[in-house]
Order: structure tokens, then C-alpha cells, then sequence
């Protein structure tokens, strides 16, 4: 007694009744004892308020506003995702030697970031670059991949160490091997691999993929349990992989109607590229060869299904699309 929290237990309505007054009238008390207690809390010390920015959870928000972007086809989390992208990349990177900073608060801190820092950052960008197709994702994207494998690649043992060998008040690096309310950063960092892989025919980070899973095999194979997003990199490495390439202009109705029935099923272990004759494509022809061909047909937004970069027939038909991603064996003309 004394010491507990008040809470509304009853509604308006049986309050009012419990005490013999209208609905107004206990509206108006409740109002009136609300102001009271407000006046009083407002004399009492603020309980402290954690309003740092941390690189590495705007990454995991980046991921999330970007996938609902292409999930609920709704803009505004996509611009949601591209401003805290873009406020990381203003505040949080150091262009000169392509390094994150762990957080900002008034200004950037000097802390330099850690392994998780660089992974979920980079999964946020590739999300975004499949909800914008905005190729600057993606270049950023692989920068930050370069230097995560420069500062945390352990070369002797594989998968990534949690901090550089530049902390000095660290006595042993260690290796992050838990999947739990925040994934393990070599976890993170073993399906981006995979990810970039695929779209950019990286065959040497796909064996940084087997690498980093060697690393973690005797955990994987005792409790798999605690690491589920390791799990999720092996499978990937293990089946056919999928490539969907959408040929077309961004805002153009025909090509949104496609990948609406692209980002409408649940298809994991996938890659979506869209070929817009631009500087996207112009990015992707660069690395992939087959992108330099890719061409709406007849001036109709056109899917290419494709496992490894090998293609079944292109089609401008929605229907026709949404069964090949079901079956991307089938044929186009089936």
C-alpha cells in the first residue's frame, strides 16, 4: 500500500456508476486529478533519458522499414529506411578509411564501430537496395563488407571477431556465436556474404560463407538451437538460390504490378535486381555479365527467374511470374 503505480482498472462507465455521477462528470474528476498528479511528478528528478543513435540497431531498423516497404507496398517506410541510411552515412561513417563509428549523441562519439555495427548495417542496405533499387545501397553495401573483412576476419580460425586487434583495453577477442535477441555478427555477416555473392558473382566471399560456417560447425551441430541465423547462412549456401531480375523503369505500373507479385510470397534464399537500362544496371553489368542484355520486351516490364544466373524464358505476364516462383523450373511458355 502506498507504493504501487495507479491504473485505470474499470472503464468510464462503471466508474461513473460505482460513484453515482454521469460520465462527464467523472471524465472531468479524472481530468482534474490528472493535472494533480502530473503538477506533483513534474517536481520530481527526470528518470534518465538513453537517446544515443547506435549504428548497429539503425541497421536492424533499416532492415525492418525496408522490408515493410516492399512487403505492404507502402512508401513511407521505405523513406523512413532511406533517412536513417542516410543520416548513418552523414554522421556515422568515416569516408577516408571507409570506418563506422559506433554511436552519436550531440555529435558522433569517437568509438570506432564493432563487428555489429558493420553487419547489420550492411543487411539494412541490401534490404533497402530491394525496396528503392537505388545502386548507392549496394555500392556502400560492399565497402563496408571490405573493411568488416579488413578489421574482424579471424584468418587463421574463420568468422568474425566482435572487436578489431586495435582495442587495447580488450585482453581476448572474442567471437559472438549466439542468436539471441540481437543475432551473432558472424551470423549476420554469413548470409550478407551470400547475399552479395549472388548479386555480384563473388564466388571468393561465397567461400568466406563456408569459412565462417566451418568456424561455428561444432555449435551448429550440438546446439543449433542457439543459432538460428547461422542456420539460415547454411541453408542458403546449400540450396538453389534464387535470382530475380525485373527489367523495367522503377515507377512504371508494370513493372510494380511484377514485383508486388515478387515481394507478395515468402521465397527465402532470394535476390531481386531490377535491370532499369540506367545507372542501376549500368552498376550490375559491371560485375555480372548477363545483366548487360537484360531488356524489357516490347517495352513491357519483363521478370528473368534465374538460379545461379541461369534463366528460364523471360515473361511479362504477372500470373505466369507468380508460378514460376513457386516452380522456378518451370518455363515461361508452361
Amino acid at each position: 500500500t502506498g507504493h504501487n503505480i495507479l491504473i485505470e482498472r474499470h472503464s468510464l462507465a462503471e466508474t461513473a456508476k460505482q460513484f453515482d455521477l454521469s460520465e462527464a462528470q467523472a471524465a472531468a474528476s479524472l481530468a482534474a486529478s490528472r493535472e494533480l498528479l502530473f503538477a506533483t511528478r513534474e517536481t520530481r528528478s527526470r528518470p534518465h533519458c538513453d537517446d544515443k543513435i547506435v549504428t548497429a540497431w539503425n541497421g536492424l531498423m533499416i532492415s525492418a522499414f525496408a522490408r515493410a516497404a516492399q512487403i505492404l507496398d507502402d512508401p513511407r517506410y521505405g523513406v523512413a529506411a532511406t533517412r536513417a541510411a542516410s543520416f548513418v552515412r552523414d554522421n556515422l561513417y568515416r569516408n577516408s578509411d571507409r570506418t563506422l563509428l559506433r554511436s552519436y549523441r550531440d555529435g558522433a562519439s569517437t568509438v570506432e564501430g564493432f563487428a555489429d555495427d558493420y553487419a547489420f548495417l550492411i543487411q539494412g542496405l541490401l534490404d533497402l537496395y530491394e525496396a528503392t533499387f537505388k545502386p548507392q545501397w549496394v555500392e556502400w553495401a560492399v565497402a563496408l563488407q571490405e573493411r568488416q573483412n579488413e578489421l574482424f576476419w579471424d584468418d587463421k580460425e574463420g568468422g568474425y571477431f566482435s572487436t578489431t586487434d586495435q582495442a587495447v583495453d580488450i585482453l581476448l577477442r572474442s567471437k559472438e556465436s549466439y542468436d539471441g535477441a540481437e543475432p551473432a555478427p558472424s551470423s549476420v555477416a554469413a548470409i550478407n556474404l551470400m547475399r552479395l555473392s549472388q548479386m555480384l558473382d563473388r564466388g571468393d566471399w561465397r567461400k568466406r560463407v563456408e569459412e565462417t560456417l566451418n568456424a561455428f560447425a561444432s555449435q551448429l551441430e550440438k546446439i543449433p538451437s542457439a543459432t538460428p541465423q547461422m542456420l539460415v547462412a547454411l541453408d542458403w549456401l546449400r540450396t538453389p538460390s534464387m535470382q530475380i531480375v525485373i527489367a523495367g523503369k522503377p515507377a512504371a505500373t508494370d513493372t510494380r504490378i511484377l514485383l508486388q507479385k515478387v515481394n507478395s510470397q515468402f521465397i527465402p534464399n532470394k535476390i531481386v535486381i531490377l535491370a532499369d537500362g540506367g545507372a542501376g544496371q549500368k552498376y550490375f553489368a559491371e560485375k555480372v555479365g548477363f545483366m548487360k542484355d537484360v531488356a524489357p520486351i516490347n517495352g513491357q516490364a519483363t521478370a528473368h527467374v534465374c538460379e545461379n544466373f541461369v534463366c528460364q524464358l523471360p515473361t511479362t505476364d504477372p500470373a505466369v511470374l507468380a508460378r514460376m516462383l513457386v516452380d522456378p523450373k518451370m518455363s515461361a511458355d508452361e
